[in-house]
């Protein structure tokens, strides 16, 4: 999160199965941290020393508020960011059991619950999130092991990555913030995980091929229309992508080349 004086901070949670914390350190100019608190989420984590997830901690676009979720009592929390640090504003259910990851889009928030395998909406309002009623949706199967939820950059369409069923569900979000799908596509590479979009609204997926040594890549896709992906290239060894892109021109050996 940058501020006026090109200072940010990095979050980050303990997953502590007794209480859960926030984490917060200051990061200034050059990139070194200062431990700036710990901050109780009003809930607790699994006790995992890392929770297998992306998007387990969020800030909002305009760096306001900061949400986490508590796999461990099912609870979303929600802070104000505020200059000295964190404060906490509202601790809720999630709606279903075990949230792993959470997405935001302005005041329209989805928490990703991994053990009753859907979605649920909430409205951040008044310093606290409200239930977005019926707004539940399942994913594509109860063995889908979602990895990440997050919004595309338009608001439009919610993506989830299914580590059970090597696939990746896409919803279509209308006016009032309800989901529709999901419609699900196949993941070119296995284990698809964390991901995040270019600025231009495309999708880039890692894949963590079951954790094999070796073999993670990376794919790309395009929103085709809200609420539904097409694949675009991949899966590419990430070493590979990075040898392309920052290698010398061969038109010009003296510049770092790239597309």
């Amino acid at each position: 999160m940058q501020n006026g004086t090109q200072h940010g901070a990095v979050y980050l949670q303990t997953n502590d199965a007794g209480k859960n914390e926030i984490v917060a350190y200051d990061r200034a100019p050059d990139g070194s941290l200062t431990y700036v608190g710990a901050y109780e989420t009003g809930g607790r984590g699994t006790g995992e020393p890392h929770l297998p997830s992306q998007g387990s901690v969020v800030l909002s676009e305009d760096g306001r508020w900061l949400l986490a979720a508590n796999a461990g009592s099912g609870e979303i929390s929600l802070f104000a960011v505020d200059d000295g640090g964190l404060r906490l504003s509202h601790t809720i259910a999630s709606g279903g059991s075990t949230p792993t990851s959470v997405a935001v889009r302005g005041n329209l928030v989805y928490a990703l619950n991994n053990g009753s395998a859907s979605i649920d909406g909430f409205v951040i309002t008044g310093g606290k999130l409200e239930p977005l009623a019926d707004s539940s949706r399942r994913l594509s199967a109860d063995e889908a092991d979602g990895a990440q939820i997050a919004f595309s950059p338009d608001g439009r369409t919610l993506v989830v990555t299914e580590r059970g069923t090597n696939r990746i569900s896409a919803y279509r979000v209308d006016g009032r913030g309800y989901a529709d799908g999901p419609t699900t596509i196949p993941s070119a590479g296995q284990t698809p995980y964390g991901f995040d979009f270019t600025d231009g609204g495309g999708l880039v997926i890692t894949e963590a091929f079951g954790g094999d040594i070796g073999k993670a890549a990376a794919s790309s896709y395009a929103i085709a229309s809200p609420g539904e992906l097409k694949p675009v290239s991949g899966p590419v060894d990430p070493a590979l992508a990075v040898r392309e892109i920052f290698a010398p021109s061969a038109a010009d050996p003296g510049a770092a080349g790239g597309r």
